[in-house]
């Protein structure tokens, strides 16, 4: 019995028995500023397996996690060790609980973190890095522009830093230039600040909370290694948060009497034509510009411009340019409105004023953008121009050599000089094949007004009914004939739609294409086609305007100087 219990206490007393487990975890302070880090320890002897700790998830965001291991020979035993470092930034203010972990059968024990403000008492930061935001406006309107600066402070450590836009319920939100760096002091400490700005765009009113945002960035740490006399120090990774904040979103003001809520700092209205108004000719089409201009509002926010309805005017208006241009102190943005203007009749035409309401954030009223009227004095069409309607109206009228039009200038820098110096491009000068595919044309035309009024003719004789006045195709060709040189595809197409509606009533063609397949004319179904993928595919087309209308009234002219079969469905007449 003694001997046993002799080699049970040898056994017990020997290297081996005596190795013991154990799972530890400790962290370098257990007081953190907010938006500061704190290093996690975990140590582990003697264990085969590593702890779970996905439980830290629940109280901090994991920025690096590293891991060692180590061997070591003691009186001819081999001991496993490991070690875990985990940097943490803690998700709230307050008491932040980093758990117990288990290995090996071994635990470690609870360890809590208080996260306290900046600027409390006893509590020196870690890095001398910190942020702030400010607003230029915390009681906005509902949809009127807040500019937001973010500062990044630091006495000089910070290395790099990457602040991204915020992302905020309900709020549109638009990076503006800026970064700007200034020295300012703090309690006796000079700081280098760094500033980001933002566009905030509410979209509701009332109160609307701006989340904390964390920013990652790293900064100089002479412990992490590199060399001080070769200025490669090496960094250290960091995060920082701002605090949170809220704006007090006011509603659309009460004594705003317009149809469209548009709350800017600055609203101009301009208008530009291609030529002299004093100076235009039946049938000469003429480009009007407007251009609204605002600072402090999205390009979206910009209402649309409608053309009035004008006894002796035919508009046609384009698809609206619509641009946006940041700056440090917000959007300048800008919508243009381009309308196709044809004059259709001799003498003075007056064209009303255009007015916009919209309110100033600045002195918090209402004001009116407005263009006073404007008379449009038109001379009859040149002689050269056919008469092919029943009310002598002009077929075609013939453009200028050298016809003016506006070429848009995108830099939103430039609008001063926008509308006193006007960009201009010539369209090439036609040539003599053109007079004989009008003349060729013209009668054409005569051969179909011939034929409609005998048509005509003859169904009143026979029903004793007078049809019904209905668009003149002749007046839409003319329409059509101007535009074919203004080199406007959209207004052009929108125009030989409004034809092809006035030659088919009872059954308008929906497409470009379904014209030229009526006309059954196929030099006109390729052009058309081209002119249809240019407009809303990639492909570009080859086809100008002028052949485009040439062809078509060829096509028309050999149409209708066709004659009818029994079995064939026959054009509706003109």
């Amino acid at each position: 019995m003694a001997f046993g219990a002799i080699l049970i206490l040898a056994l017990a007393l020997s290297p081996s028995a005596l190795r013991a487990q154990t799972l530890e975890s400790s962290v370098e302070r257990d007081t953190v500023i907010d938006g500061e880090t704190v290093v996690l320890y975990i140590k582990g002897e003697s264990l085969n397996e590593l702890p779970d700790v996905s439980a830290l998830n629940q109280s901090f965001d994991i920025l690096d996690s590293r891991r060692s291991n180590s061997q070591i020979v003691d009186r001819g035993e081999i001991r496993s060790n490991f070690m875990m470092r985990i940097e943490l930034l803690p998700k709230q203010l307050g008491q932040s609980e980093i758990p117990v972990f288990t290995a090996g059968g071994q635990e470690s024990q609870v360890i809590r973190i208080d996260v306290v403000e900046r600027g409390t008492a006893g509590i020196a930061p870690r890095d001398k890095v910190f942020t702030e935001i400010t607003f230029d406006n915390e009681n906005p309107y509902v949809q009127s522009q807040v500019v937001m600066s973010l500062h990044i402070l630091d006495d000089g450590s910070l290395a790099s830093v990457d602040p991204q836009p915020p992302v905020i319920a309900d709020v549109q939100v638009e990076r503006l230039p800026g970064g700007d760096q200034k020295i300012e002091e703090r309690d006796g400490v000079e700081y280098r600040v760094h500033t980001w700005r933002y566009a905030l765009f509410p979209q509701r009113n009332g109160l609307i909370e701006i989340p904390r945002m964390q920013i990652a960035g790293s900064v100089k740490d002479p412990s992490y290694g590199g060399n001080i006399i070769l200025r490669n120090m090496a960094t250290r990774r960091i995060s920082v948060r701002t605090k949170a904040a809220t704006l007090n979103v006011k509603a659309k003001a009460e004594q705003s009497t317009a149809d469209w809520w548009l709350p800017v700092e600055q609203l101009e209205l301009d208008r530009e034509w291609s030529a002299d108004i004093n100076n235009s000719k039946v049938g000469e089409p003429l480009t009007l510009t407007l251009s609204l201009t605002t600072q402090g509002a999205t390009s979206q926010q910009l209402p649309e411009i409608l053309p009035p309805d004008i006894d002796g005017l035919k508009i046609y208006p384009d698809v609206p340019e619509l641009i946006s241009q940041p700056n440090e102190n917000g959007l300048i943005s800008r919508r243009r409105e381009k309308w196709s203007v044809i004059p259709l009749r001799e003498g003075l035409i007056e064209i009303p004023e255009v007015s916009l309401k919209w309110w100033d954030v600045v002195s918090e009223t209402e004001r009116t953008a407005t263009l006073p009227a404007q008379q449009l004095m038109v001379a009859a069409a040149d002689a050269s121009v056919t008469d092919v309607t029943s009310q002598n109206q002009a077929d075609a009228a013939e453009l200028p050599a050298e016809q003016v039009t506006e070429v848009a200038n995108v830099d939103l820098s430039k609008a001063e000089n926008d509308a006193t110096t006007g960009s201009v491009s010539l369209l090439p000068a036609r040539s003599d094949a053109w007079m004989w595919i009008a003349l060729v044309a013209a009668i054409g035309w005569a051969v179909t007004l011939l034929t409609w009024w005998r048509r005509s003719n003859r169904k009143q004789s026979e029903t004793g009914v007078v049809p019904t006045a209905k668009a003149d195709p002749g007046k839409r060709l003319s329409e059509l004939r101007a535009l074919s040189n203004s080199d406007n595809p959209s207004i052009f197409r929108a125009a030989l739609m409004e034809w092809a509606q006035s030659f088919w009533p009872d059954n308008a063609p929906v497409s470009l294409v379904d014209i030229g397949d009526r006309l059954q004319h196929l030099p006109l179904q390729d052009q058309l086609r081209q002119l249809e993928s240019s407009l809303y595919g990639q492909q570009q087309s080859n086809v100008s305007l002028p052949d485009i209308y040439a062809t078509l009234s060829s096509a028309i002219t050999a149409q209708t100087s066709t004659p009818t079969r029994h079995n064939a469905d026959p054009l509706p007449p003109l």
